[in-house]
């Protein structure tokens, strides 16, 4: 199973360029950050990118704080939860969107959040998503933008409850034309093998210019 994570930045503006940097890495599972949030349009625009991909989108965009969750045409949804993290007025859209999807007959558990600038407001936020994500059965997947290295308390709390860190520093995903700070996670809770952890396998320039971030993908045997 191929699940990524990308923040595709604001609402995906790179385009035909974020176009092929999704086809190319062929994720069974995408969780997007910063996806489409205009009032009244963003499931419209969230259904457009899908298609785009070959994907169909099954949770989340402006009711998830901007997060949502894509899945390839083999992959069968049994819920979604889509949920606003309340925020300070003029700050950003925060929130956390999840599914319980069956793949190949097992039972996989995905979730996408995007955590605040804000190092006080990250150590509540994560709560809320664990709290989510705590729901879940079978292996969970848990990717986003966390907006701190994996030092930071957030990253800290997800290993604490379960989430194992596959990544290294060889895969540093922001900013996507000169990384050097790796911001953005897929951990994995209960999965019995990682294959692969981080590198999408697609040209490093194409990704520099199709988004702010470089995505993060994970190959997850069942």
């Amino acid at each position: 199973m191929r699940v990524m994570t990308y923040n595709i930045w604001m609402g995906g503006r790179g385009g035909a360029l974020l176009d092929s940097v999704v086809r190319e890495a062929a994720p069974d599972v995408l969780l997007v950050n910063e996806s489409p949030k205009t009032p009244l349009l963003w499931r419209r625009r969230a259904r457009a990118l899908a298609g785009r991909w070959g994907m169909r989108h099954v949770a989340g965009g402006r009711d998830a704080g901007s997060n949502m969750i894509l899945v390839g045409p083999d992959v069968l949804v049994r819920s979604v939860t889509a949920r606003r993290i309340a925020q300070p007025l003029f700050r950003p859209r925060r929130g956390v969107a999840a599914a319980q999807l069956r793949v190949r007959g097992r039972l996989v558990g995905v979730v996408a959040c995007h955590l605040s600038l804000d190092a006080a407001r990250r150590r509540t936020e994560v709560e809320e998503v664990l709290a989510v994500a705590g729901r879940l059965r079978g292996p969970v997947l848990l990717g986003g933008d966390l907006n701190e290295g994996p030092r930071g308390a957030s990253w800290q709390r997800l290993r604490a409850a379960g989430y194992v860190d596959h990544g290294t520093r060889a895969w540093p995903t922001y900013p996507a034309a000169t990384p050097e700070k790796r911001i953005d996670a897929l951990l994995v809770r209960g999965a019995p093998n990682v294959v692969h952890h981080g590198d999408p396998g697609v040209d490093e320039d194409l990704q520099a210019r199709a988004s702010d971030h470089r995505a993060v993908l994970a190959v997850v045997e069942l």
